[in-house]
């Protein structure tokens, strides 16, 4: 009986981490929360927006609570640049923040063939969302 308790005591603290990082973080309701209790995680994808920017935008905005954050992108088979970034939250919570973007509004900032990984830092993916909103401006 003890064994069957401690999983759920984890599965409550849990969801006790996500609920205050949820509340504590100045965005949209994400579409899908996904909590792991056998690796103490939570994974976050934040809504669609259809919008780059606004994407790029969510998965700062959803880490800005994280510690030790590290990230990567990679170009899908799909056309898709799919960006993750992860970090440690309350009570050292392993945290992944994920979406993803059409690659053709990013491929005049970055050269990643389809299958590529590479690492990105907060600050690219800011410099990023400049850049296409700027080639957006532009285009109007």
């Amino acid at each position: 009986m003890t064994t069957a308790l401690a999983p759920l005591e984890r599965v409550a603290k849990l969801a006790a981490i996500a609920t205050h990082l949820a509340r504590e973080t100045p965005a949209p309701e994400p579409f899908s929360m996904r909590l792991e209790p056998g690796t103490f995680s939570i994974a976050i994808q934040p809504g669609h927006s259809g919008d780059a920017v606004t994407e790029i935008g969510a998965l700062l905005i959803w880490t800005h609570l994280l510690t030790g954050l590290k990230g990567e992108w990679w170009h899908t088979n799909s056309g898709r640049l799919h960006i993750e970034l992860n970090g440690r939250g309350p009570s050292g919570a392993r945290v992944s923040v994920y979406s993803s973007i059409s690659y053709t509004l990013a491929r005049k900032h970055l050269a990643l063939r389809k299958g590529d990984h590479e690492t990105v830092t907060p600050d690219e993916l800011y410099l990023l969302a400049l850049e296409i909103a700027k080639q957006k401006g532009n285009d109007q």
